[in-house]
């Protein structure tokens, strides 16, 4: 990863930290996905600009995949 600097005025900063800390990530995991999303779509399909972002809440999602995309077996 390289490290940047950028220059926000008071209000775009005050509103980037609150939709993070709503999200429930960094800020820099805000700005991050900011950036991901405005540029050029790579990888295998356009699907690919979405990887990432899907958020179940759950921190050991990866742990439970099946059931978070396809639903409980009940």
């Amino acid at each position: 990863m390289i490290r940047t600097q950028i220059s926000l005025d008071k209000k775009e900063y005050e509103s980037a930290k609150q939709q993070a800390a709503a999200l429930g990530i960094s800020f820099a995991e805000f700005i991050r996905r900011a950036v991901r999303e405005r540029l050029p779509v790579h990888g295998d399909g356009p699907w690919m600009k979405y990887a990432g972002f899907v958020e179940s809440g759950n921190p050991r999602s990866s742990e439970s995949i099946d059931e978070i995309v396809y639903g409980n077996k009940d």
